[in-house]
């Protein structure tokens, strides 16, 4: 389902979440594009609405640009809810220097026997999350989402799963992507939560950023929740800069809410 508004009033588009449903239980529905043109934006939103009962949508994401607040409020008035700040940091690889080339981990492409770590990894690492942060949501939904994403990253048609070592220990995984215009874009990262606060991160993220500049990016972009404030401070001691940010918003349709 790939539907839109587009009125005096109001512009909006909107599509279903397949990958979502399995794991979920029910649809969900991602608004994709929504501008408020004049006052009756509101009674707009019913053909919207029909739309998501119609398809019985448990689920509605949103995510708008940070100063979008009349388009924010109008979902608000309609029972979505406020869920997160997004953040995109970007790093210029053109004259970044690593430093302590020693410190350095061990990156490789994944391969089937790294998967029982790595889903495992994917199931305990992410507490920051839209979805097991929303408390109307069941949190092993989150959990599932993550592990179902770094299975399908294995033999993705664009995205690759890469694993960071120590040794022979496992310590975070990394999918992303290179894009046509030279960014390497960060889709999901993760340390291991037995290697978390022992001095991983700067070591990973490095060494993912060196993995990068070998792979003849330009750039390295990524995305990461406001709440995830140990995260953002890696990011800014390692000299990344943050494009807007913008504002994620989810409505749940009261039966499939968390008791």
């Amino acid at each position: 389902m790939s539907e839109q508004i587009n009125s005096p009033a109001l512009s909006m588009a909107w599509s279903l979440a397949p990958w979502d449903e399995p794991v979920c239980g029910f649809p969900v529905i991602q608004i994709t594009g929504m501008q408020v043109l004049g006052p009756n934006a509101s009674a707009e939103m019913l053909q919207f609405e029909q739309a998501r009962d119609a398809v019985a949508a448990g689920l509605v994401s949103c995510r708008l640009p940070h100063d979008r607040l009349t388009e924010s409020m109008l979902l608000e008035d309609h029972g979505f809810r406020f869920i997160e700040m997004i953040y995109a940091p970007e790093l210029a690889l053109t004259n970044f220097d690593v430093g302590d080339k020693l410190a350095l981990l061990s990156v490789r492409r994944a391969c089937e026997d790294d998967m029982p770590t790595l889903l495992e990894i994917a199931r305990t690492a992410f507490n920051n999350e839209r979805f097991k942060m929303d408390p109307r949501l069941d949190p092993g939904i989150s959990d599932q989402r993550f592990q179902n994403w770094v299975a399908s990253s294995l033999h993705h048609a664009a995205q690759e799963l890469y694993v960071i070592s120590d040794g022979s220990r496992i310590v975070a995984f990394f999918v992303v992507e290179l894009l046509n215009d030279g960014t390497c874009y960060w889709h999901l990262n993760a340390v291991a939560p037995d290697a978390q606060g022992k001095g991983y991160g700067r070591r990973v993220w490095l060494s993912m950023v060196m993995q990068a500049a070998d792979a003849g990016a330009q750039r390295v972009r990524t995305s990461i929740a406001a709440r995830n404030h140990r995260v953002l401070n890696l990011y800014a001691r390692l000299g990344f800069t943050f494009l807007p940010p913008s504002m994620t918003f989810h409505w749940v349709r009261t039966i499939f809410k968390r008791q």
